[in-house]
């Protein structure tokens, strides 16, 4: 990602309109490289001040340490998404392969179910018939 990019993302970012994928770029970008970190520190602070002014609360913040927070709080977000959908991804390929060893193993069944069937006629169809017969 160019510095341009990023820096266009910075509101989005701050505002979370950022999709997982943007967000994710936008951090890796901004990890790297100190220009656009400041950009964004710049513009945390002020989005944060000015909402603590609308609130009318009238407290020292760390606005620094609040964009930390932010951002490690949408590193996690982007983790936890990414293993729910590996989670799914392992689920939908464990129920795959249980309904493929359902399928073999019916198919099993009723191969050795004709086997024996077959066999059953073949050892006992003359004295069957010899009885109908009576």
């Amino acid at each position: 990602m160019k510095c341009i990019e990023a820096r266009r993302m910075v509101t989005p970012f701050i505002k979370k309109e950022l999709s997982e994928k943007e967000e994710e770029e936008f951090l890796k970008h901004v990890e790297h490289c100190a220009d656009c970190m400041d950009e964004l520190d710049i513009y945390f602070t002020v989005y944060k001040a000015l909402d603590t002014l609308d609130e009318g609360s009238h407290n020292e913040y760390d606005f620094r340490k609040m964009l930390n927070n932010e951002i490690k709080a949408a590193k996690r977000g982007i983790l936890r998404k990414k293993a729910a959908r590996a989670a799914g991804c392992l689920l939908i390929a464990a129920v795959e392969v249980l309904l493929l060893f359902c399928v073999y193993t019916g198919y099993v069944a009723q191969r050795d179910q004709m086997r024996q069937g077959a066999l059953q006629r073949a050892i006992y169809g003359p004295v069957f018939e010899n009885e109908q017969r009576k």
